[in-house]
């Protein structure tokens, strides 16, 4: 049985049917899946035998894990990867590793704080679609008519989340962060929450994510409670627990929260045009 007809038109992207491979394949079909979740920078131009030893399975195996996702050949899933390595702006580890090699004392390399606001600039641009204009101002809805919003992010995320709930606090007296202090008690505070509230998670990096906050996602969907995704890898198993997953861009030459920064500062600025007569009056007094 092929995985990919029994999901939406917005999951028959590659990513989509990985992450369902992980989840309903076989366990040797999950290895491979898994693996080029994490590595399809460097899959998307694998032989099949080259992806069957690095992920220590079979060439067999990789060809029936094909099959079940619903490709008619490897070259159709190849094809499916290097459409989005080329399309977007992604992270390649090698090439940040070639400017780390280069000669400080070279006088001709373009300076870092140049390079580093241009790939800035870059992974905003490329933060742009119409998928996340349709998702930004469902996003902004749940949380407008939400009862309590909770904000959840962890390592590097938590600054992102942090800002968010600074920002929130101007607008809602209901805003709170999930996790702040002690990640025992974040359930004891999700339990709190119920459909008539929000949990915004923040989960960025790729491809190894924090296992805390995808679980927490999983309670609250398994629990019917709302929730907004914002990461910037649409390989992210977590996008199939979010309500609203929101997706930015991605740095191509070193790691940025600037892109999340940019769609948590536009959240912010449109509730607070929904919101203007009370956010003119918190700033007033």
């Amino acid at each position: 049985m092929l995985l990919h007809p029994d999901i939406g038109s917005q999951q028959e992207d590659v990513f989509a049917r990985l992450r369902m491979g992980i989840k309903n394949l076989p366990a040797q079909q999950k290895i491979i899946c898994s693996y080029i979740l994490e590595n399809y920078q460097k899959v998307a131009f694998y032989t099949v035998e080259e992806l069957a030893n690095t992920s220590h399975t079979s060439p067999a195996t990789v060809v029936r894990t094909v099959k079940r996702l619903g490709y008619e050949s490897y070259k159709e899933l190849l094809d499916a990867l290097q459409k989005v390595f080329m399309a977007g702006s992604n992270e390649v580890w090698w090439e940040l590793e070639q400017i780390w090699s280069g000669d400080e004392n070279n006088i001709d390399m373009e300076p870092v704080l140049s390079w580093v606001a241009r790939d800035d600039v870059e992974g905003i641009k490329g933060s742009i679609s119409s998928q996340l204009m349709d998702s930004f101002d469902n996003a902004v809805n749940l949380i407008k008519k939400a009862r309590n919003i909770g904000i959840v992010g962890m390592r590097s995320s938590k600054y992102v989340a942090g800002f968010l709930h600074f920002m929130l606090n101007q607008l809602f007296s209901n805003a709170r962060m999930l996790a702040y202090a002690d990640t025992d008690t974040v359930y004891d505070e999700v339990l709190n929450y119920s459909k008539e509230d929000i949990i915004i998670a923040v989960s960025l990096g790729g491809p190894h994510f924090v296992a805390l906050t995808h679980e927490i996602l999983s309670f609250a969907k398994e629990n019917s409670i709302p929730t907004i995704l914002i990461t910037n890898d649409r390989g992210n198993q977590a996008i199939d627990y979010a309500t609203v997953p929101l997706c930015v861009g991605r740095t191509k030459y070193h790691y940025s929260i600037v892109p999340p920064l940019m769609l948590a500062e536009a959240l912010v600025t449109e509730l607070g045009r929904k919101k203007k007569i009370i956010a003119q009056k918190n700033f007033a007094d």
